[in-house]
C-alpha cells in the first residue's frame, strides 16, 4: 500500500465526504426501518456508518490549539 500525501484542503474535503455519507446513510436507514427494514440490512447500514465515521476522523487535519488553550 502506498503512502497517500494529502494536503489539509484536500484531508478536510475527503472528511467532509464521509461525513456527508454517513449521514445520507443514516437517514435512509431511519426512513427504511419506518417502512420495515430487516434486521440484517439494518446491521449492515449501521456498520457502514460507523466505518465511514471512523474514516471521517481519521481523516480529518489536526486543528492547531491556540496558546490560550
Amino acid at each position: 500500500m502506498s503512502d497517500l500525501k494529502l494536503t489539509d484542503s484536500e484531508r478536510k474535503q475527503v472528511a467532509t465526504i464521509l461525513g456527508r455519507r454517513a449521514n445520507e446513510i443514516a437517514g435512509y436507514k431511519d426512513d427504511a426501518r419506518k417502512d420495515g427494514l430487516p434486521a440484517s440490512v439494518d446491521y449492515a447500514l449501521t456498520l457502514e456508518i460507523e466505518r465511514l465515521r471512523r474514516l471521517e476522523e481519521k481523516i480529518k487535519p489536526v486543528e492547531p490549539q491556540s496558546e490560550e488553550e
